[in-house]
């Protein structure tokens, strides 16, 4: 079982061409390995980014602290939305009438 969080990478905003034409809205889910499809560079550049969502970090600097923005290297053409996505833990509460020989 991976520890941590998943990370959903979200192109938002394309500024005039992507090689790889990727378009506004092509999201991944990344948790312990990297999705097809998504551009291996944008990938390693924002891989710290990734990281410290994935491990619980944050960037002081964003009001959304599950949330960051990060430009592609080939000229910033794709800009990608980095979001840590929370999902709800089920809390399991014994009772002591759960238990085997419980009264």
């Amino acid at each position: 079982m991976e520890e941590g969080f998943k990370v959903r990478a979200e192109a938002v905003k394309v500024r005039r061409h992507c090689p790889l034409e990727h378009k506004v809205g092509d999201a991944w889910e990344i948790g312990e390995t990297t999705p097809a499809g998504l551009c291996i560079y944008a990938f390693l550049a924002f891989a710290p980014a990734w990281s410290a969502l994935h491990t619980g970090g944050r960037f002081s600097w964003e009001e959304d602290a599950d949330a960051t923005q990060f430009a592609c290297p080939d000229h910033g053409e794709v800009v990608f939305e980095l979001r840590r996505m929370r999902e709800p833990v089920e809390e399991v509460v014994e009772s002591p009438g759960d238990k085997p020989g419980a009264s």
